[in-house]
């Protein structure tokens, strides 16, 4: 079943998943975490790929969500390293949030 959304609607939706993706660097920035001590990064990433999976189904299932979800992928398995690098963390979710962007393009 395929539902047709506004462009308008489509914009709110990138913006609010580009918000929740770039959250990710605020609370593992070792500058910023401590601003969310409540924070939970696992469980950030797990409902982040929730969300993605929902609006995979949603915007019929476009190949830049599984281009986001790679990256993310990538930046979760840094932050799980025993060698983290903040530095490729942070360009892993930068790229994921800026191919955002492409979505309905």
């Amino acid at each position: 079943m395929i539902i047709q959304f506004s462009d308008k609607q489509i914009e709110t939706e990138k913006k609010l998943l580009q918000k929740k993706i770039f959250y990710l660097l605020l609370i593992v920035d070792p500058v910023t975490s401590s601003q969310y001590p409540g924070a939970d990064v696992e469980v950030t990433y797990k409902d982040l790929f929730s969300d993605l999976d929902g609006l995979n189904e949603l915007f019929n299932y476009p190949v830049e969500i599984i281009n986001i979800a790679k990256k993310l992928a990538k930046a979760l398995k840094e932050y799980q390293s025993p060698n983290f690098s903040y530095r490729k963390y942070r360009k892993y979710v930068l790229d994921a949030g800026n191919e955002v962007n492409k979505i309905g393009r």
